[in-house]
């Protein structure tokens, strides 16, 4: 089974568009999956809520694989990539604890879905979502937006990332 999941860098707003071409051109026997963990955030248009959904990490894609080697080899010969993260000469993947992270908040299409809560006192209780029991992670939150900005360590430094949320009343 494989267990390491490795950040490729792209140029922003192509993530979907490398990750296809991924899926198409590298042998399926060198990975296990290529996402992009997106987020799926409400915007208001003429008065009108639509959702959208953007990649959670802009310039980002990521893939489960044993096989760096091999998979690089592989992905060089497609446009369009900049370079697999390294930790000095080696290929480097994410710890566990971000990657454990990033599956526990994210469905099986690799998507983050709008979290709920309120605000009572000055305190955030989260009632729906992938923030369920993570409260302690929000460090702000933008309610005319519909997002929480949280702290999350990628690649061994903190972040801070918008997820979306709504916060139904405050009291």
């Amino acid at each position: 089974m494989f267990s390491n999941w490795y950040v490729i860098q792209v140029q922003p707003k192509s993530e979907y568009r490398l990750c296809t071409k991924i899926k198409k051109r590298v042998p399926k026997d060198l990975y296990v999956d290529c996402f992009v963990p997106q987020a799926e955030y409400l915007y208001k248009k003429d008065g009108i809520f639509e959702k959208r959904i953007r990649p959670l990490f802009s310039g980002y894609i990521f893939v489960i694989t044993d096989c760096i080697k091999d998979f690089y080899d592989s992905l060089k010969k497609i446009d369009g990539f900049k370079r697999i993260l390294k930790d000095g000469e080696d290929f480097s993947p994410i710890q566990c604890e971000e990657a454990d992270f990033i599956a526990g908040i994210t469905d099986k299409d690799r998507s983050i879905s709008l979290s709920e809560g309120y605000i009572l006192n000055s305190k955030i209780v989260i009632t729906s979502g992938p923030l369920l029991g993570r409260e302690g992670i929000i460090k702000k939150i933008d309610r005319h937006k519909r997002i929480g900005l949280i702290e999350f360590n990628f690649m061994g430094q903190p972040q801070l990332i918008k997820m979306p949320l709504e916060i139904v009343f405050k009291k």
